[in-house]
């Protein structure tokens, strides 16, 4: 059923409580989605996290009801947080649904759905699932949220500059994060080392300083064109800029394409899809991501975030650091999919 922020605030609460909820996170602002349901490990820290993939829910649909009733052998609880694009998880969770009493949360996230979603049908008339659509912040509360994300990682923000942040990435809570968790690697901030950012940081790290860098390497990769891909990475290594910054930005990009990729495999065009998906596709960017969904399938855009997510893991869990490893595991993306 359709639910308001403060349903979904005490939805989360409980679930840190360990109570058994099932919520559908969806809407334009995909990273305010993860924040909130980021917020669970905050409350608990102790609660386990079974990750699922929209790939691994279209595969096996079934995979989602197992993990909702499985028993966690190492946690007292855990939850489910699977973050699919578009109506991938219809399916799974019409299997869900069903079930009396489940012994683990679920939370859904994925982005915009429009009215005739099948998963938005699935959702809103079911008594036990809440659902709630995540806009992109304005005015105040933009700048609000920036502050309130740079506490979390340890960044005192100003209230000017939190409106420059806010400027320069056009009220899209993706960039906001992005932003931020790249401040906070440089200045070496953590709720346990609390820093103030200034404008020097913002000038010498801005990503307008890195825009045309990053570009480059993205419009490589996602073209597999490992030559102009190395180049752009040695460029962007020089300027500074940290790896997981640059990983982010092609998991973004990936799950923004594997969201049209999906539209597409319904019978649209890549011209309607593009047109369709308003701001998440920025106009300089119209060219390169048609040529990108001409180049990828939904089925290797599955594999790609897998992937992606799994090298994300490896940096958070300090298995392996650097830039060098990124490079290399980019590189050797490329050369299994030329």
């Amino acid at each position: 059923m359709k639910s308001n922020r403060s349903q979904v605030n005490k939805a989360i609460e409980a679930v840190g409580k360990g109570e058994k909820v099932i919520l559908l996170l969806y809407g334009p602002d995909v990273a305010q989605s993860r924040a909130i349901a980021d917020q669970i490990d905050k409350i608990a820290p102790s609660i386990e996290r079974i990750e699922l993939t929209g790939a691994m829910l279209r595969n096996d649909p079934a995979t989602l009801a197992d993990e909702a009733a499985s028993i966690s052998l190492f946690s007292a609880s855990c939850y489910v947080r699977a973050e699919v694009a578009g109506d991938e998880a219809t399916a799974a969770l019409k299997l869900l649904l069903p079930i009396q009493n489940i012994n683990n949360s679920v939370i859904i996230i994925t982005g915009n759905l429009k009215r005739d979603s099948k998963l938005l049908k699935t959702a809103l008339p079911a008594p036990n699932i809440l659902a709630y659509a995540s806009y992109p912040p304005e005015g105040e509360n933009a700048i609000r949220l920036v502050m309130d994300l740079g506490r979390q990682k340890g960044l005192a923000i100003p209230p000017d500059i939190a409106q420059r942040l806010v400027r320069y990435a056009e009220n899209n809570c993706a960039l906001f994060d992005l932003e931020i968790e790249k401040y906070a690697l440089y200045l070496d901030a953590s709720p346990d080392n609390i820093v103030t950012l200034d404008h020097n940081s913002v000038d010498l790290l801005s990503a307008d300083n890195h825009e045309g860098n990053l570009s480059q390497c993205v419009e490589g990769f996602f073209s597999r064109s490992l030559f102009h891909t190395k180049q752009s990475l040695l460029e962007l290594s020089d300027s500074g800029i940290e790896a997981i910054a640059i990983l982010r930005i092609l998991i973004r990009r990936a799950l923004l394409l594997s969201e049209l990729s999906a539209q597409i495999t319904q019978g649209s065009t890549i011209e309607k899809v593009i047109e369709g998906a308003g701001k998440k596709v920025f106009w300089k960017e119209k060219r390169a991501i048609a040529q990108h969904l001409r180049q990828w399938r939904g089925q290797e855009l599955g594999r790609l975030i897998d992937y992606l997510l799994k090298i994300e893991r490896n940096i958070k869990q300090g298995k392996t650091i650097g830039f060098d490893y990124v490079a290399q595991e980019l590189y050797l993306i490329i050369s299994l999919y030329q």
